[in-house]
């Protein structure tokens, strides 16, 4: 591989994996009247898990005794990814936009950081102190429509706290990818993280499956669960992997405002938001 190549592909990765992460905003927003969320994140994980094992199991089962000597690591991590990070953002798409929900992810650099020194104590650039602080204000300044007295009105509603939620579980879910077994692939990873989470997301989705409302498998929620499934969780999630591996979980975070770039077009397009 090419020097130059070689020093920006994994910036390159994380700016695609933006790209595929950006319409899970958009999905998720889109099918609220047709597809129940918790029903959604658990069929987005399963359908990935059963895609992927053809491809990952020989690794899997050689990797098995690092997995079963780290499995409570493993199941914190793959909580923080499935059950906070992502079930919470499908939730939260139910009462507030995608608009809203992608200027709230801005938290997450700062977020990482924070969780970054408590857990690890990684040490924080000036650069990256610099580069979060002017990025927080431009979208402050665009919140407050120039007025940041208006920032004191500014109402959170339940929504938007469970946005706040999920982008404290991926921020979680990034720094400690560190922690898994070297000894599974990038892929093999995946499938493993998503697999624990499933398992635990499935209490809570037979429970909206008796009491709030079953997922019904129409064209519109398969075409929904493929694109959540092969999209974001095998495709996005691949490529953010293989980012946070090469460049730390704190560089990486920063991609966040790349996701609102897109969100905040793809919902304006597609859903017609303003």
């Amino acid at each position: 591989m090419p020097t130059s190549l070689k020093a920006i592909w994994p910036y390159l990765l994380l700016t695609l994996s933006q790209v595929c992460f950006s319409s899970n905003h958009i999905l998720g927003r889109a099918v609220t009247d047709v597809v129940p969320p918790i029903g959604l994140s658990f069929w987005r994980w399963m359908g990935a898990v059963i895609i992927l094992l053809p491809f990952t199991w020989r690794n899997i089962l050689s990797a098995w005794p690092a997995i079963r000597a780290k499995w409570k690591e493993l199941a914190f991590i793959s909580f923080s990814l499935v059950i906070l990070g992502n079930t919470s953002i499908y939730i939260g798409l139910n009462y507030t936009t995608a608009i809203n929900a992608s200027v709230l992810a801005v938290a997450q650099p700062a977020i990482t950081f924070i969780l970054s020194w408590l857990i690890f104590r990684d040490s924080i650039t000036l650069g990256q102190a610099a580069g979060v602080a002017i990025a927080m204000v431009g979208v402050l300044t665009v919140l407050s429509h120039g007025n940041p007295l208006s920032l004191a009105e500014f109402d959170l509603n339940i929504g938007d706290l469970f946005i706040l939620v999920a982008v404290t579980g991926l921020a979680l879910y990034s720094i400690l990818l560190r922690n898994v077994p070297k000894e599974l692939t990038p892929i093999a990873q995946i499938t493993v993280l998503q697999a624990m989470g499933a398992i635990m997301l499935s209490p809570a989705y037979l429970w909206e499956s008796i009491y709030v409302a079953p997922l019904r498998f129409t064209a519109e929620t398969l075409f929904a669960i493929l694109w959540a499934a092969i999209v974001i969780a095998i495709l996005a999630m691949w490529l953010w992997n293989l980012g946070v591996r090469e460049i730390g979980a704190n560089k990486a975070s920063v991609y966040v405002y790349v996701r609102l770039l897109f969100v905040t077009v793809g919902a304006i397009l597609i859903l017609g938001e303003t």
